[in-house]
């Protein structure tokens, strides 16, 4: 049976926003390199609220910030934005990328499944735990064929990578819980305040943001790997469960994957291909499920 226009629609803004946000390493390769992750997680944050915010009053004016505005739902979300920069990239210092990010990014999708049971009664079907499976292990794999050495486990690391999950999925809970608001309204709100949050981690070392190729970096981060996924998230989320929404976004380590293979010249071995297979399995199979 055929997905319904509202489900294929936030289905397609999921998706393309997992797709933004994999661009996210390849544009970050190119940045200078006194330009640490973590200033640069919490920079893009609070450039992409300043401008968006900016935008809205420009259009709107202070009215859009009037009304009803959920206060637990722009503050879980925020929190969960600005949170997922400091113990993402905490995680992935101490415990290696590949740990952290099979962590990470693993275990947002059956968190985000439980919240939206919890919170909003969302059933988990077999066609999202099967799809979900998929996908987890598909990015576990291409996670690994891509890891040239051994693999170096912190524990505080991988706890620090579990919050990172949970931070990701409270973004999606947050947006859900923050009803009769535009998207665009939203995620200006809500990333304002989550760089305020983020504020403090950004540090003083931003020199090099000033420099042409910081510059430039900075304004792909902000545009491409912040605004426009988040606004395509907000929207997409809206219209699908939040299971659905985090296993769809695990197109983020596919275009991951596919960019740092044409634009920076790296290969996978026949486990990251497996993973890659795998990954696109698990996306298509829920991607294509009027249930979702």
């Amino acid at each position: 049976m055929a997905l319904s226009k509202e489900k294929l629609h936030g289905t397609l803004c999921v998706l393309a926003a997992g797709v933004c946000w994999g661009t996210t390493g390849t544009i970050q390769a190119y940045a200078p390199p006194e330009a640490s992750s973590l200033t640069i997680g919490a920079a893009r944050v609070l450039f992409a609220g300043i401008i968006l915010l900016a935008y809205r009053l420009a259009k709107k004016g202070p009215a859009f910030l009037g009304g009803s505005w959920s206060k637990a739902g722009v503050f879980w979300a925020a929190f969960g934005l600005a949170a997922y920069q400091l113990t993402f990239f905490s995680a992935v210092r101490l415990t290696g990328v590949a740990v952290g990010t099979m962590v990470a990014i693993g275990a947002a999708p059956p968190v985000a499944g439980a919240f939206g049971y919890l919170f909003f009664r969302e059933k988990l079907s077999w066609r999202w735990l099967i799809s979900t499976l998929l996908a987890v292990g598909g990015c576990t794999l291409l996670i690994l064929g891509g890891n040239k050495g051994s693999l170096n486990v912190s524990l505080f690391g991988v706890l620090l990578a579990f919050c990172a999950a949970v931070s990701y999925a409270l973004e999606g809970l947050g947006l859900r819980l923050i009803k009769g608001k535009g998207p665009y309204d939203v995620i200006a709100v809500v990333s304002f305040v989550s760089g305020l949050m983020a504020l403090p981690w950004m540090g003083w070392e931003i020199c090099w943001m000033l420099t042409p190729r910081g510059a430039l970096c900075m304004a792909l981060l902000t545009v491409f790997s912040t605004i426009l996924p988040y606004t395509l998230f907000t929207l997409g989320i809206a219209k699908i469960s939040l299971g659905a929404a985090y296993t769809m976004g695990l197109s983020e380590p596919l275009t991951a994957w596919f960019l740092s293979a044409v634009l920076l010249g790296e290969s996978l071995s026949l486990i990251g291909l497996t993973g890659v297979a795998m990954l696109f399995a698990g996306i298509l199979l829920l991607a294509f499920s009027k249930n979702a």
